[in-house]
């Protein structure tokens, strides 16, 4: 997974950059790079948990579906603590888009595959299933998938946030 999650982070840094002048964008980003950064950082010792590593996937679905819906409140919050202009107008322009939506879709089937495998490896694991289907065939395909997904949508996200700040203008003829 090496390679699709360095497309996602590229996705986030790229994203950070081009939407820079608009307030929700940026702030969307720096959350997303700060749950990178989470991710990145316990992952390792997530890994050794092996049968409650789906657990762990879930609970950083959840956090990430909570920052993506809880960002207005969030910088409303922040600003109340640090008196930064930023998080004021991050949470003023604040506003939940399509390509968003799309990934808390995508979000909340990552959330479903990881409850399922994790139900899936304790019956493997107790001997009530003889072979863990999902584990073999599903997990890895899906989760690169919604990788993926999610990274496009995060594209979309950016034009749709440029184009919103007149920053992509086309001549017609």
């Amino acid at each position: 997974m090496h390679i699709v999650d360095m497309i996602l982070s590229s996705a986030v840094f790229i994203g950070l950059v081009l939407t820079w002048k608009d307030y929700n964008a940026r702030w969307m980003f720096l959350l997303l790079s700060f749950f990178q950064l989470v991710d990145v950082t316990f992952n390792p010792i997530a890994i050794q948990w092996t049968r409650h590593y789906y657990l762990w996937c879930l609970a950083l679905n959840t956090f990430f579906l909570f920052l993506i819906l809880t960002r207005g409140v969030l910088a409303g919050l922040v600003f109340r603590t640090t008196k930064l202009t930023f998080f004021k107008k991050a949470r003023e322009h604040y506003c939940l888009t399509i390509p968003e939506c799309a990934v808390c879709i995508i979000i909340f089937c990552s959330m479903l595959l990881n409850v399922s495998i994790w139900i899936e490896i304790q019956l493997y694991y107790y001997e009530v299933l003889n072979y863990p289907f999902i584990y073999h065939h599903l997990w890895s395909p899906a989760q690169y998938t919604f990788h993926i997904l999610d990274t496009l949508a995060l594209f979309t996200f950016m034009i749709r946030s440029m184009r919103s700040k007149g920053e992509l203008v086309y001549e017609r003829n």
